[in-house]
């Protein structure tokens, strides 16, 4: 009997496959056809860079998988024609890819909530930069990494031994594909990097097109089109934009990601797109000669705060010069901003806090988000309240003041009601933890239940249109009076 391959779930299963006829664009006449029972996966191959050719395949199941040849070309002597692999279980640390689970949340594919902290370094994975990148990543708090590539790319040799180190620091890998105005041989671009590198894990898609024709509206659905199309296990999908009442309402694009210097409007966006909203570039610590490069650590913490508690999520950037001109932004190699720490202890906080938290418009002069009568997390920014009275669900809460910059928690002592006045230090950069106090220690959900997602979403609050809470988003002092599309209906 001939052995049968192995590979855990959500691993990668790599076929090498004879030499056949290809098609034009360089990718092959014909398809690898994998089943398990009802279900069944086709993953195109591709030419590698020493012209030989492969198909990869993401197990997302466990148990016995049978694959197929499916090509007129294929030469079927020696067992190349079929065969079969058996999926085992997942190795630790390997939770599955990172999906949307309702229109704020991600998860991974075991349930396990997932909480974007990501950075730019757009060219630091490249051959020269990419051991000392990769070494910055291992003590850095980020869990997402933006790389850019173009239609100019060829060293994917070294792009696929960087996802599978990023795979193993549980860091994903958002590909930034540029594709110019949208140019003809950005489709083959793109559809020649999607199908090399779908069946990694750790991938995500984003659609970078820029100049004069970029908006044009063929050249966006084409390339979201193959992008749907050629990835088989449906990665998340986004197109990246400084214009943030452009389109994201097309069911392929799955988050909204955008460049801009205002992170205090992510409420409104997240109330126009119905989607959720990730200000990927929102400024750079560093010392570069532009408004967005040159921010001081208290401003990228400040935005990345901001965006949290008004319901989103904020990418980190950095760019200080070096002498070469070099920055991570661009280069990647060491970190020196007093960000990156500050990230780091949002992140713990949020990774304590429960399931579902949402922004919450009643608190319209902090931004917060919470679970009403739960827990609440607020943040009062630069301002500098000499303290902060609030009016709670009725319970019994416990009260913590958090020091954002300085990265310390301290108790309010007692358990308050619900009238809470708390005396703040009269500084910015603090923040609130309100949570409900009860006499034992409650059981905490952990991980989404996605068997409830039904049609591809799983909510945690009702999205009730009662008059209090319309009222509440009015009067949010930051929010514009802009026109606003329905986006869910497309």
């Amino acid at each position: 009997m001939e052995p049968i391959n192995q590979v855990e779930c959500w691993g990668i299963f790599e076929l090498a496959l004879p030499s056949v006829a290809s098609v034009p664009g360089g990718e092959l006449a014909g398809k690898v056809i994998f089943s398990k029972g009802s279900r069944v996966r086709e993953v195109d191959a591709f030419i590698d860079n020493s012209g030989g050719y492969r198909a990869r395949f993401m197990p997302d199941e466990q148990g016995e998988w049978l694959y197929q040849i499916n090509s007129d070309s294929m030469d079927y002597e020696k067992g190349y024609g079929s065969g079969r692999l058996y999926c085992t279980a997942p190795l630790e640390g390997n939770l599955g890819p990172v999906r949307v689970v309702n229109d704020k949340d991600f998860c991974y594919a075991d349930g396990t909530p997932y909480y974007p902290f990501g950075t730019t370094c757009l060219n630091g994975f490249r051959r020269e930069h990419m051991e000392a990148t990769l070494a910055s990543m291992a003590t850095a708090p980020f869990n997402k990494v933006r790389i850019s590539l173009d239609s100019s790319f060829v060293d994917f040799t070294v792009l696929e031994e960087v996802l599978v180190r990023l795979m193993e620091l549980g860091v994903q890998a958002e590909l930034l594909l540029d594709c110019g105005s949208g140019e003809p041989q950005s489709a083959a671009f793109v559809e020649h990097v999607v199908i090399r590198l779908a069946a990694y894990r750790n991938i995500w898609w984003s659609l970078y097109l820029h100049g004069e024709h970029a908006s044009l509206e063929f050249n966006k659905l084409e390339l979201l089109r193959i992008l749907e199309e050629r990835d088989p296990y449906h990665h998340l999908i986004t197109i990246h934009s400084d214009t943030p009442e452009r389109d994201y309402g097309y069911r392929s694009l799955t988050h909204v990601s955008l460049q801009g210097m205002d992170p205090s409007q992510v409420a409104y966006y997240a109330r126009l797109h119905r989607k959720p909203i990730l200000m990927e570039v929102c400024g750079c610590e560093g010392d570069a000669p532009t408004l967005w490069g040159s921010l001081p650590g208290e401003e990228m913490v400040n935005r990345v705060w901001e965006s949290v508690c008004r319901g989103g999520y904020a990418g980190h950037g950095e760019m200080f010069l070096q002498p070469e001109g070099h920055s991570w932004h661009h280069d990647g190699g060491s970190l020196q901003g007093s960000a990156v720490t500050r990230i780091a202890f949002l992140r713990s906080i949020l990774e304590e806090a429960p399931l579902g938290l949402r922004y919450m418009p009643v608190f319209y002069d902090a931004a917060t988000i919470g679970c009403e009568g739960e827990y609440y997390l607020q943040y009062c920014g630069i301002h500098r309240f000499p303290f902060r009275e609030l009016y709670l669900p009725e319970g019994r809460y416990n009260v913590e003041i958090i020091d954002v910059w300085n990265m310390t928690v301290t108790a309010v002592a007692g358990i308050c009601e619900q009238h809470v006045t708390v005396k703040l230090p009269t500084l910015p950069f603090h923040a609130l933890r309100i949570r409900r106090w009860h006499p034992q220690e409650p059981k905490s959900i952990k991980k989404y239940d996605l068997s409830l997602q039904g049609s591809g979403s799983t909510s945690f609050i009702t999205d009730t249109q009662s008059s209090e809470i319309r009222d509440a988003e009015q009067n949010d002092n930051y929010t514009t009076d802009r026109s606003k599309k329905d986006h869910a209906q497309r």
